[in-house]
């Protein structure tokens, strides 16, 4: 008779509605007070790597047509 069932245990852990509310709201205060950080770089990678891709498949299909 001592052992607890997994909803118990589950019920003993859960958060209090109010308490989970006011954490939720916290992070989105958090990310509009600080600056978010320039991604112009992480673009540029982006489409050279993209336009490498797009390069390479052309290639291939211009070689694949002028093999046929």
């Amino acid at each position: 008779m001592g052992q607890s069932t997994a909803q118990e245990d589950h019920n003993r852990q859960a958060v209090p509605a109010s308490q989970s509310a006011s954490q939720a709201s916290q992070p989105q205060q958090d990310r509009h007070s600080k600056s978010e950080p320039s991604l112009k770089g992480t673009f540029a990678a982006v489409m050279l790597l993209g336009g490498f891709i797009a390069v390479t498949w052309l290639a291939v299909f211009v070689l694949y047509l002028a093999r046929n």
